[in-house]
């Protein structure tokens, strides 16, 4: 996919994996929207973006609320348009049993022990996006999945506060993948699923 005034959508864009993803789209030449909770961090990530000659809009919100959704879409269509949406934006850790969850949550999580709502919200995101493959093929939307690996993140240290993670790779690791993905066919990925730390860069995984 070799952009020509493309735009995408990149949501949780502020730091960790949402950002290294952002910098490779600004890279590649896209324009971007970046979403994420809190302005002045977001703000601090969109003008770095920038450097790269893409025109940023930063978008604060939580996309949990219907409004934040509606925030960077419009702000996409100001730019031109939508080609790339990357749903980045979760929350990560052991918050109780499934039983007891405030089930409205299950929008805004992305299996452990405790982490029953985690790991049930992530295999409704990956059916979800595997049924939106199979509904939208032949109109010209793909979506796929992306398992990013374990990773050294503050998001990552916050889950676990007692835990050492510096042996975990930053989130630039990725890197190679993300641009391996954005030259692929969409047609050809829809519906696939890739592990982004896969070795030998054997990062498609059939299931």
């Amino acid at each position: 996919m070799q952009p020509s005034n493309r735009v995408a959508i990149i949501t949780g864009a502020s730091r960790g994996l949402g950002a290294v993803i952002a910098r490779v789209l600004a890279r590649r030449g896209y324009d971007l929207v970046v979403g994420a909770r809190n302005r002045d961090p977001l703000e601090e990530a969109a003008a770095s973006f920038a450097r790269w000659g893409s025109r940023v809009a930063a978008v604060d919100g939580d996309v949990a609320d219907a409004a934040a959704r509606a925030r960077l879409v419009s702000a996409a269509r100001e730019l031109g348009g939508l080609d790339v949406l990357v749903n980045n934006a979760s929350e990560l850790g052991a918050i109780g049993p499934l039983i007891d969850f405030d089930v409205p949550r299950l929008g805004r999580m992305g299996a452990y022990p405790g982490w029953g709502p985690y790991g049930a919200s992530k295999a409704a995101l990956e059916l979800l996006t595997r049924t939106l493959a199979t509904e939208l093929r032949g109109r010209g939307v793909s979506a796929a999945i992306v398992d990013p690996g374990n990773m050294r993140t503050r998001m990552h240290q916050e889950a676990f506060p007692l835990e050492d993670i510096s042996d975990r790779p930053q989130p630039e690791v990725t890197e190679p993948f993300w641009n391996w993905l954005f030259d692929q066919t969409p047609a050809e990925i829809s519906g696939e699923r890739f592990a982004a730390q896969a070795e030998d860069a054997r990062w498609l995984q059939r299931v």
